[in-house]
């Protein structure tokens, strides 16, 4: 059986702050990702142009989810890269991703359901970057965020075999919330040729910084994303050898 809550004054300040910082963060991505490919760059600055594609292995976290298991999905998205010096680039892309959790098991129900949520996707990354190896293989370490903007809710009992159900507020969970702020890290290897071009794979942990379904939060409970991206990129210069 479900427990239905009331939201309080203090938790309408509370979402309402939320939704401010999410739209703030929406707007700054953006922003740096236009800086990102509208730029022109110096003599000696590079800018690559590139797609990337792998699997996500996907999970909830917080107070709603007593046990979940991951679940797999995609993600895929053209991306710019602005090297502004020897060593530190910044990174725009704009893409789709898949994330939920299967077999989550809450305070409020006695079965278990599973997830399936989707989302385009503004992602921002500032990178270290290093070669060895010579100039022919280089490695990355990045930080940075990403903008989510959700397209899709699945829900479905963990004992059915297909999603054929959206999230909705009569539906277990509730509605999926409209947008979510990533904080994202990682590392990549890249195999460089003369010219600029390559390709290369990185992995990324990313961290979701909203509360996902409108029951949790109605309930003062939290359920929130958590990422593994295994990313496989193709790059091309834009404007000459990298030097």
């Amino acid at each position: 059986m479900c427990r239905y809550g009331m939201i309080s004054p203090r938790q309408e300040v509370v979402i309402g702050t939320t939704r401010t910082v999410q739209r703030t963060a929406l707007r700054a991505s953006v922003g740096v990702l236009l800086l990102v490919v509208t730029s022109a760059p110096s003599a000696r600055a590079q800018v690559d142009f590139g797609l990337f594609a792998g699997p996500t292995i996907a999970h909830m976290s917080g107070s709603y989810v007593e046990n979940s298991i991951d679940t797999w999905g995609l993600v895929g998205a053209a991306f710019a890269e602005w090297h502004f010096s020897e060593h530190f680039s910044v990174e725009g892309a704009f893409g789709i991703s898949q994330k939920g959790a299967f077999e989550v098991e809450t305070p409020l129900y006695d079965e278990a359901y599973d997830y399936r949520f989707s989302y385009l996707e503004i992602p921002i990354a500032f990178n270290y970057r290093n070669a060895f190896f010579g100039d022919t293989w280089g490695y990355r370490i990045f930080a940075g965020g990403a903008a989510a903007i959700a397209t899709g809710c699945d829900v479905k009992p963990s004992s059915q075999f297909s999603f054929d159900t959206e999230c909705s507020v009569e539906t277990p969970g509730g509605e999926l919330a409209g947008n979510d702020f990533l904080i994202q890290f990682g590392f990549g290897v890249d195999r460089l040729f003369k010219g600029g071009s390559g390709f290369g794979f990185d992995a990324r942990y990313s961290i979701g910084t909203t509360n996902l379904l409108s029951e949790a939060e109605d309930n003062g409970l939290t359920a929130k994303n958590r990422v593994l991206d295994l990313r496989f990129r193709l790059f091309l210069p834009l404007s000459g050898p990298r030097e």
